[in-house]
């Protein structure tokens, strides 16, 4: 578990998806093989083409108030927000392709590209 406290990482959470423009996080949990084949794979496609969305990492152990919150409730989970608003939600079996094509119009309108 983290070394904050669940109100500060929650706080954490809420500025990462209000304080940027286009935000990403991925819900898993230490067992989940699924997620660790995706993290590595979601952040590569965000940085070479989605470079202005944010992203983190969200363990099941860090939040589970949050995750009930979120409506989280199989992982891994991944939610793109634009505006602070929910965009584009996958879970459990998803292709990097689908990611791609969820947030390529939101983030033309927003970032011009």
């Amino acid at each position: 578990m983290s070394d904050l406290s669940i109100d500060t990482l929650d706080l954490l959470i809420d500025d990462f998806i209000h304080g940027n423009p286009a935000a990403a996080i991925l819900f898993t949990e230490a067992s989940c093989r699924v997620g660790d084949a995706v993290e590595p794979k979601l952040a590569q496609l965000l940085e070479s083409q989605f470079p202005a969305v944010r992203f983190t990492v969200v363990h099941r152990t860090d939040l589970p108030r949050r995750l009930a919150d979120l409506g989280v409730v199989a992982f891994p989970t991944v939610i793109v927000w634009f505006a602070g608003k929910e965009t584009a939600r996958f879970v459990r079996a998803f292709s990097m392709d689908a990611v791609a094509e969820a947030i390529e119009r939101p983030y033309a309108i927003l970032f011009g590209h």
